[in-house]
């Protein structure tokens, strides 16, 4: 019915495909920072040891991860900005069969495309005052007739 035309998301130099490395960067650090903060934690209260044994204290290590989980999340909502307003989507309709019912133009979709025989339910939905758009699905394939 339609295509739906992006621009490359697997191109290198493309910042969508940027952000979303940056993406699952953030969330891999984040499982990784927290799970050191559980392993600073059970070394202080566990152990009992000094409570700069891994460099910083916890208290640093907790502030540690909040600015850096921070600056993750400032990214992401600069990404999802991005992919909303500059994101070019140029949806192209493809030849349509103009028909009349009742005065309005038809619009058919056939799912699956170009299938012929057997028995198909059919949808009308109307798009404006002038067109209506025609659903038709295929309930059973000609084979199982």
């Amino acid at each position: 019915m339609y295509k739906k035309k992006e621009n490359s998301e697997k191109n290198v130099d493309n910042p969508i495909h940027l952000f979303k490395i940056i993406s699952r960067l953030f969330i891999f650090l984040s499982i990784i920072l927290l799970l050191w903060i559980i392993i600073v934690a059970a070394g202080i209260i566990i152990n009992e040891m000094d409570s700069n044994w891994a460099y910083l204290s916890l208290e640093n290590w907790v502030l540690f991860s909040i600015i850096t989980i921070l600056i993750f999340a400032v990214i992401e909502i600069l990404y999802y900005i991005y992919t909303y307003y500059f994101s070019e989507k140029i949806i192209e309709f493809e030849e349509f069969e103009p028909e009349k019912l009742h005065g309005k133009k038809v619009y058919i979709y056939t799912n699956p495309k170009d299938s012929k025989g057997g028995v198909f339910s059919k949808t009308y939905i109307q798009i404006n005052n002038e067109s209506v758009l025609r659903i038709r699905n295929q309930m059973i394939p000609p084979e199982e007739l």
